[in-house]
């Protein structure tokens, strides 16, 4: 009797995370979530996890403003709050909504927090469902995908025209939009997108500016080319950003679609 290679695996994710203060900031202000676990300050590797492709997969990262405690404060409030209703998220119509709902919480606990005014944050998100691929972000993190040797920015630079570059630094910080970030409450517009699942192969990118700024889009293509498998391509991409000075804090998770074995 013989058996097909496919009986023993299924199409899943392999998924690997990582966040650190890098080589000069003196503490870490973003914040990334998998599921409904939360990363926060400095890990010394990435997580690595796998995934079923017909399960339900958030994914976001967000990038605090507003001094450590307070760009900490930011980006854990805005992630605890969206992963709450994930349900809203996976839903392209309500999506949009909870990000605004989201800012709104913000401005709320500056309220309750006088010391914190100000603070603010970006987010990147990325809902990985069996029949779709729903992207987000408001801010400066990015998300990409990476196909058949190209590497694509799924999302949306919130900064001056421009200040966008896929080539090197920006030459200034400076955001068009990001949830808080102001002593009195401003509306945001966040960016939805809804595309097809990956396919098999496929890879996604989501991180902090901390990486962009540091490596141009053809270094990052290039390692997700050569790198075998997530957790190798996170270490290498983390490796790359602190060889060349990781002056702000660095983010990623990259989630891949792949053939994983059936327990």
């Amino acid at each position: 009797m013989s058996y097909s290679v496919e009986a023993f695996h299924m199409m899943g994710w392999s998924i690997a995370a990582f966040t650190h203060r890098g080589r000069v900031r003196p503490g870490n202000e973003d914040t990334v979530a998998i599921g409904t676990r939360i990363l926060t300050d400095d890990m010394d590797a990435p997580l690595v996890m796998k995934a079923p492709s017909d399960s339900c997969l958030l994914l976001m990262i967000a990038d605090g403003m507003g001094g450590h405690a307070h760009g900490a404060m930011a980006s854990r409030a805005v992630l605890d709050y969206l992963v709450a209703g994930i349900d809203r998220l996976s839903n392209p119509a309500s999506c949009a909504e909870a990000i605004e709902e989201a800012n709104q919480h913000l401005y709320e606990l500056m309220q309750e927090h006088e010391e914190a005014l100000g603070m603010g944050s970006t987010l990147v998100g990325a809902l990985l469902k069996a029949d779709q691929l729903i992207t987000f972000n408001v801010g400066d993190s990015r998300c990409y995908l990476f196909s058949a040797g190209q590497l694509v920015q799924l999302s949306h630079d919130d900064v001056p025209e421009g200040e966008s570059s896929h080539f090197g630094p920006r030459r200034s910080h400076a955001l068009t939009q990001a949830l808080g970030g102001s002593s009195f409450p401003l509306a945001i517009e966040p960016h939805v997108a809804v595309d097809a699942q990956l396919a098999p192969g496929e890879t996604l990118l989501l991180c902090s500016d901390g990486l962009t700024d540091m490596i141009d889009d053809q270094i990052i293509g290039q390692t997700l080319s050569t790198s075998s498998e997530p957790n190798r391509a996170v270490r290498d991409l983390a490796g790359k950003a602190f060889s060349v000075g990781a002056r702000d804090n660095i983010s990623l998770i990259i989630a891949r679609r792949v053939n994983i074995p059936r327990a």
